[in-house]
């Protein structure tokens, strides 16, 4: 192989050169760039619980309470028994599981969403820590509240001062900015969930519309391998029934569209068409170099040139030119990926998943999580 003969080759027929360059360039670009777009649209329908650590949801829909009276369970959040979690737990590929207890308070002067949490464990809405504005977190052991800092403002609660929630009292420790926090179980009070599993035991209007026992809650969060999240959910509807609200990565990728959702396929597919687009490029490239250069090769012959080395030169200047299109079109994927990730995507957060009573102020509005799209090309 001859490199100042392969490098005269190359900036003498420019145009053939810059022709299969500019080809070759442009089919690796896209491959790279649909591959970044459909990795960061999954990494973008993971966040909304990924924020609260958790891989998976469980909710169990249930009847609208009979009477919006005392403390009530949203219909979307039912009753999930203690056997139940037990179960769930020994599922193969589950790695940890939080609870929590959500219900709809009505007192006579005031509605509350109270939200039950385990201060402590880091899989689920423990993660709230992290957003106290104002006084301090809750203390394990401690019957304490957290009021979200919106609601509090309205209603001119500080911390320092006490609720009363379904005849309970609880001082205020501290102020909760929720509106940066998991848009998942969004609630205007945070307790801890044994004073919250207590106000639900002894609701009489909850207990005639789902039973509840000590030890019971209605929202689960699971932490599970990544490779088994489809069967950890499947097992969890096995366990719990068919009618189970289970969410998961793959079904805020739903509610994106019909075209996210078949992002997969999509990917595969116009990847496929890249990649033969590519070799396409470079089969012609070759056999255009074989059309014009048969003189050529013939005085190679002439002065001693093998076959073999022949063959190795139009191969060396093949390479040469994929090389060449492999950079720049790597370039311009990564500029193209630094564009896109500067653009917005909006994930809808069903209504079962944050439920608001329809009657109250912002009741039954769309709720979103707002992101930038987290594009980026692995190497």
């Amino acid at each position: 192989m001859n490199l100042r003969y392969l490098f005269q080759e190359l900036t003498r027929q420019r145009r053939r050169t810059a022709m299969a360059v500019i080809g070759l360039s442009i089919g690796i670009a896209l491959l790279v760039i649909l591959n970044a777009l459909s990795l960061a649209y999954h990494e973008a329908a993971r966040a909304p619980l990924k924020e609260i650590g958790a891989d998976i949801t469980v909710q169990r829909p249930g009847n609208v309470p009979e009477e919006m009276a005392g403390a009530v369970f949203p219909c979307s959040a039912v009753t999930i028994r203690g056997d139940e979690i037990d179960r769930i737990q020994k599922v193969p590929g589950v790695r940890g599981i939080g609870t929590a207890l959500l219900l709809w308070v009505f007192d006579p002067n005031r509605a509350w969403i109270v939200l039950g949490i385990e201060q402590e464990n880091p899989v689920g809405p423990s993660i709230l820590r992290s957003f106290v504005r104002e006084g301090r977190y809750l203390a394990a052991g401690k019957p304490e509240a957290l009021v979200e800092a919106a609601y509090a403002r309205q209603f001119g609660i500080k911390p320092g001062d006490s609720v009363s929630v379904a005849g309970r009292s609880f001082p205020v420790v501290g102020l909760v900015d929720a509106s940066h926090a998991a848009k998942i179980a969004v609630a205007n009070l945070y307790l801890p969930l044994a004073e919250t599993q207590a106000i639900a035991k002894a609701s009489r209007p909850l207990q005639s519309v789902s039973p509840f026992a000590a030890g019971d809650v209605n929202l689960l969060f699971i932490r599970a391998d990544q490779d088994q999240i489809s069967s950890v959910a499947f097992a969890v509807k096995g366990i719990m029934g068919p009618k189970t609200a289970v969410a998961t990565p793959d079904s805020f990728l739903k509610l994106l569209g019909s075209f996210f959702a078949l992002s997969d396929k999509f990917t595969l597919v116009a990847s496929l068409i890249a990649v033969l687009i590519a070799v396409l490029i470079a089969f012609k490239t070759m056999a255009g170099n074989l059309a014009e250069r048969g003189r050529e090769i013939g005085v190679l012959k002439a002065v001693g040139w093998t076959r073999r080395n022949v063959t190795l030169q139009l191969l060396a200047e093949s390479v040469a030119q994929c090389l060449i299109a492999g950079i720049i079109g790597l370039s311009i994927a990564f500029a193209a990926a630094f564009a896109l990730g500067f653009m917005t995507v909006n994930i809808p957060i069903p209504w079962e998943m944050s439920p608001t009573p329809h009657f109250l102020p912002g009741g039954g509005a769309p709720l979103f999580k707002t992101l930038r799209l987290p594009v980026h090309i692995p190497w």
